[in-house]
């Protein structure tokens, strides 16, 4: 029976990153992954495959929140937008991820985008915005500009390797002898004497069981139903998701669409009432589906897309809401998210019409999650090590996030990581 140092249970963002940084450090590592390896297969079939139930997850109250299904997890339909740990979010816990962002920043290859690769759209809508007292700029990328060929597709699955995933850290853990499973669904952890010792699950239908010194759960939603077949009940009671609502309007002359997602906008608003705002809006079929959600009468607004220019709010909301079995939630829009989405929605028709867009012609779909996070809570559900009350049993991804972040979660999700791999090296498995 083989038995690893570390059995890494989901390849997105935090697990790749322990993967990686574990096998660098010559340990015997197993990723095992509930999806496959979707490529690209054009927009709409590429981001379907690579989410839970095709993106068509709903809360209890009808509210669409995104889910990965796949290897490199939520990383591989991200924006590509960065930004680095904040304080604000992890000061309350103690915990300081400052080394470890510098050194993800190096890995990355974080850094701004040229002119040409952020777009004239976008670039009118910064100078609109300053124009009128506020304080946009461009935003950091996780993208290689010399790659990059500015198609905009960056949420629908780059199909240039031009933007940073979790699969580059999960390919150099399995080039430097890793072990990957796909199409392996990790349901239980095998617990003996308090202390875990592997996990079992099905892999394409057959029941399996794998054995290691420690395991870290980076499953995002799953990592609280596993905790709670482990007896920890209080996991998934309460999680955040930043609700974000896009806000799409007709200006003359332009429109968003092709355009590179959130290369500028503003985090000004950041610190005093957790808002931020970015030019982003759907593609065409996310559009629809968003619409459709909202009735079939939205969708005789279907026509306008191609004319359409869209910002985003996005906002840290209220721990709320609970996780029940399989993917059912539940999670309201709390007042006060909803306070602070008008507030950014209020800033972006400021924005649309000094941009020329007429009142009637802006348009703000619907609230909807965007990244589901802090279902096994550092202070609650983990430590300040992310280990559970389960000796040697982990969490590393956006579940273990004290509170809302309300910003990308890449850059924050790979400094966790690293600075687990730091406490898994140091010995901390052969307690």
């Amino acid at each position: 029976m083989k038995e690893y140092d570390v059995i890494v249970v989901g390849t997105g963002t935090g697990g790749s990153t322990v993967a990686r940084e574990m096998t660098n450090r010559g340990k015997k590592v197993l990723m095992l992954e509930s999806g496959g390896r979707w490529e690209w297969m054009g927009n709409t079939m590429t981001v379907a495959m690579m989410l839970k139930h095709f993106g068509l997850v709903r809360s209890k109250e009808g509210r669409t929140v995104t889910f990965a299904d796949n290897y490199g997890g939520l990383s591989n339909i991200a924006a590509g937008c960065a930004a680095p740990p904040p304080k604000a979010v992890f000061d309350p816990v103690g915990i300081d991820l400052t080394e470890e962002a510098k050194e993800a920043k190096k890995d990355l290859w974080i850094q701004k985008q040229p002119d040409e690769l952020v777009g004239k759209a976008n670039l009118r809508l910064l100078e609109v915005a300053n124009s009128i007292g506020y304080h946009w700029g461009k935003m950091d990328k996780f993208i290689d500009p010399q790659r990059c060929n500015a198609s905009g597709d960056c949420m629908l699955g780059c199909k240039t390797g031009a933007k940073w995933t979790a699969r580059v850290y999960g390919d150099e853990a399995v080039s430097k002898g890793a072990d990957l499973h796909l199409h392996t669904k990790i349901t239980e952890v095998i617990v003996e004497n308090g202390r875990v010792v592997g996990v079992k699950g099905t892999k394409l239908g057959r029941s399996v069981q794998y054995f290691g010194k420690a395991v870290v759960l980076s499953t995002g939603i799953d990592n609280a139903h596993i905790l709670r077949r482990a007896g920890i009940a209080r996991a998934g009671k309460g999680f955040c998701c930043d609700w974000l609502q896009f806000v799409g309007a007709e200006i003359p002359g332009m429109n968003t669409i092709g355009a590179t997602p959130m290369s500028v906008g503003s985090l000004e608003f950041y610190e005093s009432d957790g808002i931020a705002i970015v030019p982003v809006f759907p593609n065409w079929s996310m559009y629809a589906a968003t619409l459709a959600f909202a009735g079939p009468k939205s969708l005789l607004k279907f026509p306008r897309f191609w004319k359409l220019s869209g910002i985003m709010v996005k906002v840290r909301d209220e721990t709320a809401g609970e996780l029940f079995e399989g993917v059912s939630f539940s999670k309201k829009v709390s007042k006060a998210d909803q306070m602070k989405l008008d507030k950014g929605i209020d800033i972006i028709k400021k924005v649309f019409r000094k941009a020329g867009a007429k009142d009637s012609s802006i348009l703000p779909l619907n609230p909807q999650g965007a990244h589901p996070s802090a279902t096994c809570r550092i202070g609650d559900v983990v430590d300040i090590n992310l280990e559970t009350e389960i000796k040697n049993l982990y969490c590393c991804d956006a579940s273990v996030l004290p509170s809302a972040l309300g910003l990308p979660v890449i850059w924050t999700a790979v400094a966790l990581g690293k600075r687990l791999g730091k406490h898994l090296a140091a010995g901390s498995a052969d307690r």
